[in-house]
């Protein structure tokens, strides 16, 4: 068991300062996006009031993260997965239906993701069972279970048809390169991924013929070692497999929409006004902004809504529009030194389950924010990635908030290891 000191009010000042100006800053954005003619700020049709409920909802589930037991967290986390498991399975037979996901309950006007809830259960699940079950993940078992435990509710999600927030859980596996996976694993992933991606740019011959002629030069080089010639066989086999399940990917995992926009990303003027509508608007809303931008609440491709979705997918634009290239510098900085600094009170501590979900809250947050500004300036599909604090949504508001939270509450304790 554990002898804890509960210190939640002397924790990090800087992440939690960091956390309220990224609220300042979401909701200041989500304002301007809204910001039109007849423009009625006190109703629940508004975006941006609706933020701000939520917001007054983190801050009273701040204060209440803040007198939970380290024991009662670290107990909660199997109920918890399990309960989000039920809610993502209940949600693909009662959910309603929002921009062709079947993802969404609607409670009394309030519509709950339960995927979102889902980050933060299984980020909880996966620490203790790194912590209780002494997890090595050299050993094929380990590695397998917990794998498992982050790939079964992103399985789930993508059969709500919600691609983008299924792939948020393999952000997971950043956490085990920090607990003892080779980094070997990580490359050969991002290898599979750069195989995928000139799949779509070039003749699928032509990439045939340049890997087999790259297998054929290794094989030579390595014929005298045995292990080489049979771990480059391994992988000349799975890197046909990915360019043949490209076709499948596409046809039969991605929806039409999500195609479209892959092919957007490779040629944007391929549909200008329809799929690549979205990515050149906000392009040309960023760039409009010169070095200091246009002022807030002065920006005219924000003001005339030529961006959609942009106080959700595209909010980043709103920065960029009205305060310009310094001012996204100054946001992105802001941002970047956050994230360290939750990456340094991970690794600093001294319980696994504290590291691991610190880690875990790391990735999760890094995935998000790499891959939202990324999809606003037309670098990544657009797949339907809020920026964390930043864009509007309840329910991934109060899960990027719980993650945060929790992770302050088991840093701020402090804990000395007696005994199981």
């Amino acid at each position: 068991m554990r002898k804890i000191s509960n210190n939640f009010f002397s924790n990090d000042f800087f992440i939690t300062g960091s956390y309220f100006v990224l609220l300042f800053i979401g909701f200041i954005s989500i304002y301007s996006s809204q910001n039109t003619d007849g423009f009625d700020f006190f109703t629940f049709q508004n975006e941006s009031f609706k933020q701000l409920v939520w917001i007054c909802i983190c801050i009273v589930v701040f204060f209440a993260v803040s007198i939970l037991e380290y024991r009662f967290i670290f107990d909660l986390a199997v109920p918890l997965y399990m309960l989000s498991l039920f809610l993502l399975i209940l949600v693909l037979f009662i959910g309603d239906e929002v921009n062709n996901h079947s993802s969404w309950f609607n409670i009394f006007g309030f519509k709950f993701q339960p995927s979102e809830f889902s980050k933060f259960s299984t980020a909880l699940f996966l620490a203790k069972t790194f912590d209780s079950y002494t997890i090595d993940l050299k050993k094929p078992k380990h590695l397998i279970l917990t794998s498992f435990i982050i790939l079964l509710p992103s399985a789930i999600i993508l059969f709500q048809g919600d691609t983008g927030t299924a792939l948020v859980y393999f952000s997971f596996f950043l956490v085990f390169l920090r607990e003892g996976l080779s980094l070997n694993f990580l490359l050969l992933f991002f290898a599979f991924v750069l195989i995928f991606v000139l799949g779509l740019l070039f003749d699928i011959y032509i990439l045939y013929i340049t890997i087999t002629v790259l297998f054929l030069i290794y094989i030579g080089l390595s014929i005298k070692n045995i292990r080489r010639v049979v771990n480059s066989v391994i992988l000349f086999v799975l890197s046909i497999l990915v360019i043949n399940g490209q076709g499948f990917v596409l046809n039969n995992v991605l929806t039409p929409k999500q195609k479209q926009r892959i092919e957007t990303l490779i040629n944007p003027n391929i549909d200008p006004l329809g799929s690549g509508w979205n990515i050149t608007q906000s392009k040309i809303a960023i760039g409009s902004g010169g070095l200091f931008g246009k002022g807030y609440l002065n920006g005219t491709q924000t003001g005339l809504n030529f961006v959609p979705i942009q106080s959700t997918d595209f909010i980043f634009s709103v920065i960029g529009e009205e305060f310009g290239y310094v001012g996204s510098m100054m946001f992105i900085i802001l941002y970047l030194i956050f994230l360290y600094r939750i990456l340094i009170l991970s690794e600093v501590q001294k319980d696994r389950f504290a590291r691991v979900f610190g880690y875990s809250v790391f990735s999760v947050f890094l995935f998000h924010f790499t891959i939202n500004v990324s999809m606003t300036l037309g670098l990544f599909p657009v797949i339907g990635i809020p920026l964390s604090f930043i864009s509007y949504g309840g329910s991934s508001l109060l899960s990027f908030s719980l993650l945060l939270f929790v992770f302050l509450k088991l840093n701020g304790v402090k804990s000395a290891i007696l005994g199981r």
